[in-house]
């Protein structure tokens, strides 16, 4: 019987330890997550931390879910090293789990500030939104002029603290370290449709401003931006980005990058060894080139592949990913590879007051666009991702 071990019980995890037993009634799965709640929707934290749907619809599995298909789950157990050698994870309970095959999913970890305060709020685990539910419901028992919010950063999680203090009816403004959302990826014009956007919506922004400093001893007041402005508020949601977590791959010696490496079949160059979801970066065939991407669509996705691979059924992850987002309800989404650095060539074919559309071409292919205010090309521009386009 072949012993296998996945580590992170995220979706790639639990798809993956799904998939394989499917395929093999009679193999060993552990997976060590160093959470404590079973398999979670993160793309649900929003809308639970909004109260539009409850605590319990947020869980995916349930323990008798592991129970049901012989798969055992350590929870609040960590890898504290992997042994290449000898084919063993050693946990953070000092158990060493010998594996025959071992499947890496540790997701991504995010980047913090350097300081910290009550009040400071991170989006990234079911803990950080129940935390998050709590600050917004001591925030709205103070007098109406102390009830504002502060974010800082410009991508995706900026946004969904943005949707959230809007639905709570929190006045907040937001301060980014580039020239507005998106600054290494958009062009200037795109930036300026969701700073209209921002603008319309009475939420002020304030751009270049490359670090801030909290007020207030052991709870914040606010915040002090870089340029010397002071800005009073109760919570501050920072999302200034996210890498992969990867230490314990670092530690063993596995090839690391941006992610983990691996081939288009999420094999890594240590035999036996795979990965996949938010931490792998791999061959990606369509675009062509090696990326990470971070997104729960594509985790799920590489999950049931690497899960034939490691099954006998050798299969590459060929699927285009889409990162979507509504900011204050004017939608965005970015399809398959829009790394601006890696582009021959940006196309922006469109531009108005409300929308904006931006395609991102390499060796004569579309690999990737972004579309604002506007989805209605969304599924001709995903189908065409890797296809030639014309000049």
């Amino acid at each position: 019987m072949r012993n296998i071990i996945i580590i992170g019980g995220g979706i790639a995890g639990t798809t993956a330890a799904d998939e394989i037993r499917t395929r093999d009634k009679e193999c060993s799965i552990i997976i060590l997550d160093a959470e404590v709640h079973p398999c979670y929707s993160r793309v649900l934290l929003t809308h639970y931390v909004k109260g539009v749907v409850g605590r319990e619809k947020v869980f995916l599995k349930q323990p008798q879910w592991y129970y049901d298909k012989n798969i055992e789950i350590m929870l609040g157990v960590r890898a504290e090293e992997i042994n290449l050698q000898n084919k063993f994870v050693r946990t953070s309970e000092g158990r060493e789990l010998p594996y025959d095959e071992l499947l890496v999913t540790t997701g991504t970890e995010i980047d913090l500030l350097n300081d910290d305060r009550r009040g400071v709020s991170y989006l990234n685990t079911l803990d950080d939104a129940d935390a998050l539910i709590s600050l917004i419901g001591e925030l709205k028992t103070r007098p109406t002029a102390e009830r504002r919010a502060f974010i800082y950063g410009g991508g995706f999680i900026a946004l969904e603290y943005a949707n959230i203090f809007s639905h709570h009816g929190i006045p907040f403004g937001i301060a980014m370290r580039g020239k507005g959302f998106w600054s290494k990826v958009l062009s200037p014009a795109s930036q300026q449709v969701l700073a209209r956007h921002a603008e319309k919506n009475n939420v002020p922004m304030y751009l270049n401003e490359p670090s801030i400093e909290l007020l207030g001893d052991e709870e914040l007041m606010g915040v002090r931006l870089a340029s010397g402005k002071d800005i009073p508020c109760g919570i501050l949601g920072v999302g200034i980005g996210h890498r992969a977590n990867e230490k314990v791959v670092i530690d063993a010696g596995i090839p690391t990058n941006h992610g983990i490496l691996a081939n288009e079949y999420l094999e890594t160059s240590v035999e036996h060894v795979y990965t996949a979801g938010d931490a792998a970066e791999f061959d990606d065939t369509v675009i062509g080139r090696r990326i990470r991407y971070g997104n729960w669509t594509n985790a799920l996705m590489q999950g049931r592949t690497v899960a034939k691979t490691m099954c006998g059924e050798r299969t590459a992850s060929r699927f285009v990913p889409a990162f979507s987002i509504a900011f204050l309800e004017m939608q965005i989404v970015f399809i398959g590879d829009t790394a601006r650095e890696f582009a021959d060539e940006v196309r922006q074919v469109a531009t108005e007051e409300d929308k904006a559309c931006e395609l991102y071409l390499r060796g004569g292919k579309l690999v990737g666009a972004v579309l604002i205010g506007d989805m209605t090309q969304r599924g001709a521009l995903t189908k065409n991702i890797g296809h030639e386009v014309e000049a």
